[in-house]
């Protein structure tokens, strides 16, 4: 299957989770739950049951600091199936095994940033990704929530990757039938002459061998009815 034909499928696929009562060409309903919507599309990465449970928000040496799992001493193994994630300041630790934001590949434009109280942690069963904003985020800045995920997260091939935050989610990677991993871009939308972005564009892109790649796909398109509520939108159909 061509890279075309992989984006065709999935923008038919959209077309038909945005039905949901209204035909693509009729107009899309309102949404007001982004993990809902995320979760309504194909080949999600990670579902609602990858999610796993933070430890109380702490602070390490005037820096935050998540973490989930057993603790075990430096250097011990732990047990069979059993995994420990640390998330302190902007870098990573899991099972001992440091991915510090200075070692990530990043998408253009990301900087480094702590975690805040809305941390959330997805474990699947080769991937990891935590999502958060940092804990100085305020008005339109709490919309760009931070998201790295790790791939191979238990292997000695694992590798830190940080993605786009506008409206960032865990639910919205899509595993693609490439071996590899698509995510989403996005950009305000701001129509003529307005002072008020209305909506979002996302572009399509790969994670792939190491390598951010934008994909073919038209942008998935969002709207605001009211450009005040950026949590209550529409989707623009293909």
């Amino acid at each position: 299957m061509t890279m075309m034909q992989r984006s065709t499928r999935w923008m038919s696929a959209l077309c038909l989770a945005l039905a949901a009562g209204a035909s693509c060409a009729d107009g899309a309903p309102v949404h007001d739950d982004y993990d809902a919507f995320w979760l309504s599309l194909p080949g999600r990465a990670f579902s609602a049951a990858d999610e796993r449970p933070l430890d109380p928000p702490q602070s390490f040496e005037g820096q935050a600091f998540r973490a989930w799992g057993a603790p075990t001493a430096a250097g011990a193994r732990l047990p069979t199936g059993q995994h420990r994630i640390e998330w302190l300041g902007p870098d990573l630790t899991i099972d001992h095994h440091a991915f510090p934001f200075a070692g990530a590949k990043v998408f253009p434009g990301e900087a480094p940033a702590e975690v805040g109280d809305d941390a959330r942690l997805f474990v699947g069963s080769r991937d990891v990704c935590v999502q958060g904003t940092p804990p100085s985020a305020s008005g339109t800045a709490q919309r760009h929530v931070h998201v790295v995920v790790v791939l191979d997260a238990f292997t000695p091939r694992a590798r830190r990757y940080d993605l786009p935050s506008l409206f960032g989610s865990c639910l919205a990677l899509e595993r693609d039938d490439q071996a590899g991993l698509a995510f989403l871009a996005g950009a305000y939308h701001t129509p003529a002459g307005a002072q008020v972005s209305d909506g979002v564009d996302f572009k399509r892109w790969r994670l792939r061998d190491g390598k951010f790649t934008p994909l073919p796909a038209p942008p998935l398109r969002i709207r605001f009815p009211d450009p005040q509520d950026a949590y209550r939108f529409t989707v623009v159909a293909p």
